[in-house]
């Protein structure tokens, strides 16, 4: 009954708050355009609904990025058996049909309504529902659970934060995570805080961050070496995943390097593309030269800053760079995946802010595989000392790259697990219980 009466509470919130999440999809299209279409979509009406399918939902683009793996291995096992990719935001939306053009079915989600997901799964009949990460909706789960449709949270992350706001409302919360049929979780801290939360140890797997098996694949490496050559021979680091208010930090410490090495370039990648034309104007006042990605120019001699202002093109500039910092980490935004320039043994560099990835890096603080900068000055020493030195360089890169290596096979456990899920499905129980299973750098000494 109270579980009712929550779930009840909380369908009847979200009614109440709908014209107001309208209205601020409305506002946010004042910059973003996309956000004013398709709003049939987030009310339930596709154009199709592909049956019987592998339903994966992740919801931006960090989700639909580590997600790019299981969809490529999933079509070349399973080609009989359709995906349906669904996110919630434009460019989440961008970066699905970038990534796989028209090989996947996509839309965005519903609105969490009751309703509106329960005609949804009625008419999908998916064999299964993967969660990327932590995009928990209560009413989608409900459906899910009524018409036995099994639900996997893949490539799971619970912050403390996020499960004290969990146990803040847990009438609703932890009859929703006990409704889950397997919970993937990256890391021991992970598992440990679901279990906190009331789920059954049996549903848990640490199978590891399947990020680590991102791999950079031969168009984006082409397109490297083919910017390499036009750009010439020069010291290059990148920025990625910047936040607003980071690029100001990162432009003083470019400028400071530039004392050292006047050539040098600085390839800035902002999180959310649609910020690139304030930072256009934060170059111009601060008198830098630059070239931009979205007009398909290449930076000259004279220019000392590329700013990449497209989508899904991050392992390519990666593969240009001879150190790299991943963003939101100076300004303690919690920080951004350092999986990706470790797999291409690149020196990484982060502020002290990233909690977000706590498990990863303070794992790859212990191997020396991440260097922590505390201000824009020693972000300047750390970036000199790498660019002047290829030794310093191959250090760190292959420290970086060597951790990057023993944490892979996440990706292999994952589809095993799903496979299995699928086939059980039939079964009387129509679960997978899996006994918790460290990934390979927590079993290593």
């Amino acid at each position: 009954m109270k579980t009712r009466l929550a779930l009840t509470a909380y369908s009847l919130i979200w009614r109440l708050l709908l014209p107001l999440v309208l209205l601020r999809l409305w506002l946010k299209g004042r910059r973003q355009p996309d956000y004013r279409l398709r709003w049939a979509e987030r009310m339930g009406h596709w154009p199709l609904y592909p049956q019987g399918c592998l339903w994966i939902h992740a919801v931006s683009v960090g989700e639909t990025i580590a997600a790019k793996g299981l969809v490529e291995q999933w079509q070349k096992r399973h080609p009989d058996i359709p995906i349906l990719l669904t996110s919630m935001t434009p460019t989440g939306s961008a970066a699905v049909r970038k990534l796989f053009g028209t090989t996947v079915h996509h839309a965005y989600l519903p609105w969490d309504l009751p309703g509106l997901q329960g005609k949804l799964v009625e008419r999908l009949q998916p064999r299964l529902l993967v969660i990327m990460e932590t995009e928990l909706w209560p009413n989608l789960i409900h459906a899910c659970r009524r018409a036995e449709v099994p639900i996997l949270l893949a490539n799971a992350r619970l912050s403390e934060k996020s499960q004290r706001g969990y146990q803040r409302v847990s009438a609703l919360s932890r009859p929703m995570l006990k409704s889950l049929t397997g919970i993937a979780a990256q890391h021991t801290p992970d598992a440990d805080r679901f279990v906190a939360l009331g789920v059954d140890e049996r549903k848990l797997q640490v199978t590891g961050s399947i990020k680590f098996d991102t791999k950079l694949d031969a168009r984006a490496s082409l397109l490297s070496k083919q910017l390499l050559k036009k750009i010439g021979t020069r010291p290059i680091w990148i920025a990625a995943s910047t936040h607003d208010g980071e690029e100001e930090l990162l432009l003083r410490a470019h400028s400071k390097l530039k004392v050292k090495l006047p050539d040098a370039l600085l390839i800035l990648v902002p999180r959310h593309p649609e910020r690139a034309d304030r930072i256009g104007g934060l170059l111009y006042k601060q008198h830098f030269q630059f070239a931009r990605r979205s007009l398909d120019q290449v930076p000259t001699p004279e220019q000392s800053v590329f700013l990449v202002d497209t989508l899904g093109e991050l392992m390519t500039f990666y593969g240009l760079a001879q150190a790299a910092y991943v963003g939101n980490s100076l300004t303690g935004g919690g920080g951004q995946n350092p999986i990706e320039p470790a797999s291409l043994a690149i020196p990484v560099l982060m502020g002290p802010g990233y909690t977000n990835f706590l498990t990863i890096v303070e794992a790859m603080r212990a191997e020396q595989a991440v260097v922590i900068v505390e201000s824009v000055d020693e972000l300047r020493d750390r970036l000199l000392g790498l660019l002047q030195s290829k030794d310093l360089r191959d250090t760190y890169g292959q420290r970086a790259y060597l951790f990057y290596q023993h944490q892979q096979g996440a990706l292999k456990r994952l589809l095993t697990w799903i496979e299995n899920l699928i086939n059980l499905h039939s079964t009387p129980t129509g679960q997978l219980l899996l006994m918790r299973r460290k990934p390979v750098n927590e079993n290593r000494q």
